[in-house]
């Protein structure tokens, strides 16, 4: 098994959504958590730590997380916005 470099947020983001993409959002969150730590403008880790929010039932949060992603240039968290967050 490979082992996760700690110390690149960009590995952590895409584990995170590797475990998105399997429905294990908890554990997607842990790891798009560790992406924004690292870089806490990465628009990528707020756009997919908030879909896993509202997976989980979060949607306040996650709807957030979608507007943060907005602030930081992702236009289709707009998009996603407003399928989600209204």
């Amino acid at each position: 098994m490979i082992e996760l470099n700690p110390n690149n947020g960009d590995a952590y983001h895409n584990r995170g959504y590797a475990k998105f993409l399997l429905e294990d959002n908890r554990g997607a969150i842990q790891d798009f958590n560790k992406a924004i730590e690292f870089n806490p403008k990465y628009q990528n880790a707020y756009h997919h730590r908030g879909l896993a929010k509202i997976a989980i039932g979060d949607k306040n949060s996650g709807c957030l997380d979608l507007s943060k992603a907005g602030e930081l240039g992702s236009y289709e968290s707009y998009e996603v916005i407003k399928i989600y967050c209204r």
